[in-house]
């Protein structure tokens, strides 16, 4: 199958602008772009082999529905909880179907380069096209489709916006045992935090845990208990048996009072 080489790329999300960034870079031609802020009709895109919805999740099915699409031509959307049912109207006006979606939190600046893609399609050549592109994006394209796809999606949510979630929730603790502002105990607690996460970048989860779960010490688990917010309690207590089993601890029967 050959490579893609034209692009149309639909929408205004980070996404989108990060690939009309990129796409020339690796060598594909943007043939159409189009937002729907911009006001207008969606431009002709009979021209480019593959048109990227870079548009929310509710938005999909619906820019589906209306675009002019010739046989075999590639619709792919960027999005990592959808399967490619959103996409079944282009699929039955002849065109393949496809999704692309990069594992990375995206702000302004930031490339595809190093990061993970899931990588669905209608047929094999879909796959082999966008998984191709991601390569030639910088990205590992990894097989995400089907009943996996939720499975993966929340995979991906576990490791970013709860990191984020859990974080503030130990910004919170520490302010009240600090009284810092919010800037200084996050401040104070991002080093660690990044560090944490930068031993993954060579060794597994069983290595990299570090603190009292992975030194089985079962005292200062207690003191934490006792001093954290009572609501707090329940989610330490789940990440501690977590943190017990990874570091290959007996989990205990009876939680630390």
């Amino acid at each position: 199958m050959k490579p893609l080489r034209t692009a149309a790329v639909l929408g205004a999300g980070a996404v989108g602008r990060a690939l009309l960034r990129a796409l020339p870079r690796a060598g594909v031609r943007i043939t159409a772009r189009w937002t729907r802020s911009a006001g207008g009709p969606i431009p002709p895109l009979s021209s480019a082999e593959v048109i990227f919805l870079a548009v929310s999740d509710a938005a999909v099915a619906p820019l589906a529905a209306d675009l002019m699409v010739r046989r075999g031509q590639l619709v792919a959307h960027l999005a990592g909880a959808l399967d490619l049912g959103p996409l079944a109207a282009a699929r039955r006006k002849g065109a393949r179907t496809g999704s692309m979606h990069p594992l990375r939190a995206f702000t302004r600046g930031d490339e595809f380069r190093g990061a993970a893609a899931g990588i669905d399609g209608s047929d094999a050549s879909a796959r082999s096209q966008l998984s191709h592109l991601a390569r030639r994006l910088g990205m590992t394209p990894l097989e995400a489709g089907g009943r996996s796809r939720a499975l993966y999606h929340a995979a991906a949510v576990l490791a970013a916006g709860a990191q984020v979630a859990l974080f503030a929730q130990a910004v919170r603790a520490f302010r009240k045992a600090t009284r810092s502002s919010e800037p200084a105990a996050r401040a104070a607690l991002l080093p660690l935090a990044l560090g944490a996460l930068e031993k993954l970048r060579r060794q597994p989860p069983a290595r990299a845990i570090t603190g009292p779960a992975a030194r089985g010490d079962t005292a200062t688990i207690s003191a934490h208990r006792k001093a954290l917010p009572k609501d707090l309690v329940p989610l330490y207590d789940q990440l501690t048996e977590a943190m017990l089993e990874h570091a290959g601890r007996k989990r205990s029967r009876r939680r630390p009072q």
